[in-house]
């Protein structure tokens, strides 16, 4: 994997925020970068939930997102998948990453059997994507889409982790072939890439596949000893203490330098992976930036 020269993350929308940006339940993030041939890149992960949210936000920031190079969706929910051809529209035209399953259909059903949508809203399918001047491509492989920057695919599940803690009786379903089965979220996939001079860089979602069977992932797609950073969902909000402490003890054998849970963390579970890694912990909300090579000084604020 060839490395990348330069990298600034931004963090256009999350749960958390600070004056001046507009805070919201779903995730979009910023990447600007030197790719590995040392030309200027745009890419976007993620389109959150609110339009009005994350065009404040763009706009706040003085970011022009009309020259980004391609969309990645990240997985199918809604949070993350809600304002795609605002975006598409805004770029004049782009590039739109993403697993097969993200544009199948995905609901919750709780005990008494009532449904709702979770995943993409109507309106912001592949159709409307296209009619926006937007290409659809779809791989459940890794893909490298600006050189030197990969998607990971469908993420091999070999660890304890779940996709996303229930409420009892609850379910998540996918229909296949006109059936509903067992969501398993196969479609979560992240980014990664090699920060030349720092290491492995890893921007997440929400981590359905589990950060550590992503992480783990990683390593064996680039052949990383370590992985340098983390920025992204974790999915450990609502997950038990005994679930919390394995994932947090297994995500220290990783060697990071900065790690940024956000969103679908949850304030206790990111409460508990400051204090495990004060030194590598950097506080994520809206608007904020990190640079791997230049990292906040005051990584709680």
């Amino acid at each position: 994997m060839d490395p990348i020269k330069s990298l600034k993350m931004t963090t256009l929308a999350e749960n958390l925020v600070m004056a001046g940006g507009l805070g919201q339940w779903g995730f979009s993030l910023l990447l600007e970068l030197e790719d590995a041939r040392g030309d200027p890149r745009k890419i976007m992960l993620d389109t959150a939930t609110e339009a009005k949210g994350l065009l404040h936000n763009i706009e706040h920031m003085e970011l022009d997102i009309g020259d980004i190079d391609c969309l990645v969706l990240s997985h199918n929910h809604y949070d993350h998948t809600s304002v795609n051809v605002p975006i598409v529209e805004a770029t004049g035209g782009v590039k739109v990453y993403a697993h097969p399953s993200v544009f199948e259909s995905h609901i919750i059903k709780n005990a008494k059997g009532k449904t709702r949508e979770i995943g993409v809203p109507k309106g912001q399918g592949i159709p409307e994507i296209e009619a926006a001047g937007g290409e659809v491509l779809l791989s459940r492989s890794p893909v490298e889409v600006v050189p030197g920057v990969w998607t990971t695919g469908e993420v091999p599940r070999r660890t304890f982790e779940t996709p996303m803690d229930l409420k009892e009786g609850n379910q998540i379903l996918t229909e296949v072939d006109g059936e509903w089965m067992q969501d398993t979220i196969v479609d979560d996939q992240s980014l990664l890439m090699d920060l030349g001079g720092f290491g492995a860089v890893v921007v997440s979602g929400c981590a359905h596949a589990g950060p550590v069977n992503i992480l783990n992932h990683v390593k064996e797609l680039g052949g990383f000893p370590e992985v340098a950073c983390y920025v992204g969902g974790t999915h450990l909000s609502g997950r038990s203490d005994e679930y919390l402490e394995r994932s947090i003890t297994e995500l220290g054998g990783f060697g990071f330098k900065i790690l940024s849970p956000c969103h679908c963390t949850g304030f206790k579970a990111t409460a508990k992976i400051w204090r495990a890694y004060p030194d590598e912990f950097v506080l994520n909300y809206c608007c904020r930036e990190i640079d791997p090579l230049d990292p906040p000084k005051n990584r709680i604020i």
